[in-house]
C-alpha cells in the first residue's frame, strides 16, 4: 500500500513539474512575441518617417529644381535683336495723312511750340505730339547699355516720308516740363538719334515686305524681332512671319513695351494686346488698366 502511495506521488510532482515547465515556456514565448511586435512596429514607423522624409526631401529637392529653372530662364531670358517701331499713329499724332489732306497740306517746315514743351507745331499752327511713353521708351533705347546690342528701326507706310523724317530730328528725347530734370549731356539728343544704326524702312509697300527687307539686310531672323504697331491688320501680317508684334492702338506706352519684352518671343502669329494679354479680356485689363 505505502509503495502504491510513492508512485502516485511522484507521478503527480512530475505532471506538476511539467505544467510548470509548459507554463514558463508559454510565457517565454508571449513576451517574445510582444518585444518582436514592438519592433517590428518601431521599424514600421521608423520606414515610415524614413519613406516620408524622403518623399518630403524629394519634393523639396523637385520644388527646389524648378525654383532654380525658373530663375535661370529668367535670368537667360532671350532679348529681341532688332525692336522697330511704326511712326503714325504709333509714335506721334496727328498722322502724316491727316495733316496732308485735313489741314491742306500745310506741314513742313515744323518748330518748337512755345507754349507746350516738348511738342511740335506744322507750319500751319497745329501740334505734332508724342504719344504715351514715347519719350520715356525711347531714351531707354538709347542711354541704357543692356540696349546696346539690340538694333531699333522703323518700319512706317506714312503718306509723307520727308516729313516724318524731319518730325524724328525734332523731337527730343529731353525736356524740361517741371516734372522731369533736364539732361546735362546730351541735351540735343533726338529720335532721330535712337535709329541710328538701326532698319530704316519708310516706304508704301506692305510691311511683310519691310521686314523681309529688313532681315535680309540685317542677317537677323525674323523670331529675334519685336515690332510695336497701332493698326491691328497690320500687327496681324507681320505676326504671320514670326516676328512677335505688340498691338498699340493709344501709342506705346512703357506698360505695353514692358509686357511685349515680357512676352518675347510669340512666333506662332498671336499678337501681345489682342491675343496675349488681349486689352479686352480680364488678363489683359489686369496689366493695362
Amino acid at each position: 500500500m505505502l509503495q502504491t502511495n510513492s508512485k502516485s506521488t511522484v507521478l503527480f510532482l512530475s505532471l506538476l513539474l511539467a505544467s510548470v515547465n509548459a507554463f514558463i515556456t508559454n510565457q517565454r514565448q508571449i513576451a517574445f512575441s510582444k518585444k518582436h511586435y514592438k519592433i517590428s512596429s518601431c521599424t514600421s514607423t521608423e520606414t515610415a518617417k524614413m519613406m516620408t522624409s524622403s518623399s518630403s526631401s524629394s519634393s523639396r529637392s523637385e520644388s527646389n529644381n524648378e525654383e532654380e529653372k525658373e530663375l535661370t530662364n529668367n535670368d537667360t531670358n532671350t532679348k529681341p535683336k532688332v525692336i522697330v517701331f511704326d511712326l503714325d499713329g504709333c509714335l506721334w499724332r496727328p498722322e502724316m495723312y491727316e495733316i496732308l489732306y485735313y489741314s491742306g497740306g500745310r506741314g513742313a517746315p515744323f518748330r518748337s511750340d512755345p507754349d507746350n514743351v516738348g511738342q511740335l507745331l506744322t507750319c500751319g499752327n497745329e501740334p505734332v505730339y508724342l504719344l504715351g511713353d514715347v519719350r520715356q521708351v525711347m531714351r531707354q533705347l538709347h542711354y541704357e547699355s543692356k540696349w546696346d546690342n539690340v538694333l531699333v528701326g522703323i518700319s512706317s507706310r506714312t503718306d509723307e516720308p520727308t516729313w516724318a523724317r524731319e518730325l524724328l530730328t525734332k523731337f527730343e528725347l529731353h525736356v524740361d516740363n517741371g516734372e522731369e530734370e533736364q539732361a546735362t549731356t546730351s541735351q540735343s539728343a533726338t529720335l532721330s538719334d535712337v535709329f541710328k544704326g538701326g532698319p530704316i524702312e519708310i516706304a508704301h509697300d506692305s510691311k511683310v515686305q519691310h521686314f523681309q527687307r529688313i532681315s535680309k539686310q540685317t542677317g537677323i531672323k525674323l523670331e529675334d524681332m519685336l515690332f510695336f504697331d497701332n493698326e491691328s491688320g497690320n500687327c496681324r501680317e507681320v505676326a504671320k512671319l514670326g516676328v512677335t508684334v505688340a498691338y498699340t492702338p493709344d501709342g506705346v506706352t512703357q506698360q505695353m513695351f514692358n509686357v511685349a519684352l515680357e512676352a518675347f518671343p510669340q512666333t506662332l502669329g498671336d499678337v501681345v494686346g489682342i491675343d496675349v494679354y488681349g486689352y479686352d479680356t480680364l488678363e489683359g485689363a489686369n496689366r493695362f488698366f
